[in-house]
């Protein structure tokens, strides 16, 4: 049975991590414009066509909505020298199914928390959406990656979240990535000023519907495959 993660390894893989971005880190200037994912449905109903870089935008949607979907064709546009990065906090991204779907690998950073072989975090250690919420903040922070793909199990009730949404919200302004935060049917994390876009499947096609704060949904979009 495999070894339960402990504290001085998840020290070591967020060292580790650091100095991934210090190798890959570039300040050459905030990014501007648009990223399409190149499903109609989605960027249809997004201001311009795309997400903005420099900001965030919530996926929200239950299981087999097309969240990862949207997320891989995103990725997959982006231009040949742009890095990207995946906080997988729930350990669920496969790295071949992604490269199906025309994802580099070689240009994508994967970021896992450790787990305990149960999936959860370790007994008596820090939850692993602690460490994933440092790691979604440093790397849209460090200007290396041109889209930064945040999936972060949260728990019902998460001592700080607006502050951790604002600095979710100041790091991709920093670093200039377009961050796309994969939220469940509810969303448990507020994100000011983000793109929310409600997704789900419809005969084996992704519909997205944009949705406001504090208000109800609105424009709903039409055709493309759902994962």
């Amino acid at each position: 049975m495999p070894a339960t993660p402990d504290p001085a390894e998840r020290r070591l893989v967020l060292a580790q991590l650091r100095e991934q971005i210090r190798r890959l880190e570039r300040r050459d200037g905030r990014r501007d414009g648009l990223v399409a994912c190149g499903i109609d449905s989605v960027d249809g109903v997004l201001p311009g066509g795309g997400f903005p870089r420099g900001a965030l935008a919530e996926l929200s949607g239950g299981p087999a909505s097309g969240k990862t979907a949207v997320a891989l064709a995103l990725v997959a546009r982006l231009h040949e020298e742009e890095l990207f990065a995946w906080v997988d906090g729930r350990g669920e991204l496969y790295p071949p199914a992604a490269a199906a779907r025309g994802v580099d690998l070689d240009r994508l950073l994967v970021v896992r928390p450790p787990l305990a072989p149960s999936g959860e975090a370790p007994p008596g250690g820090e939850p692993s959406w602690r460490g994933a919420l440092w790691a979604s903040e440093a790397v849209l922070a460090s200007g290396a990656f041109a889209a930064v793909v945040m999936d972060v199990p949260l728990p019902p009730s998460l001592p700080g979240a607006d502050a951790a949404a604002r600095r979710l919200q100041a790091a991709a302004e920093r670093g200039g990535a377009v961050g796309l935060w994969l939220a469940g049917a509810g969303g448990r994390l507020r994100l000011p000023g983000a793109i929310r876009l409600e997704l789900s499947a419809s005969g084996g096609r992704i519909v997205a519907r944009r949705a406001h704060a504090a208000q109800g949904p609105a424009a709903a979009g039409g055709g493309g495959r759902a994962a």
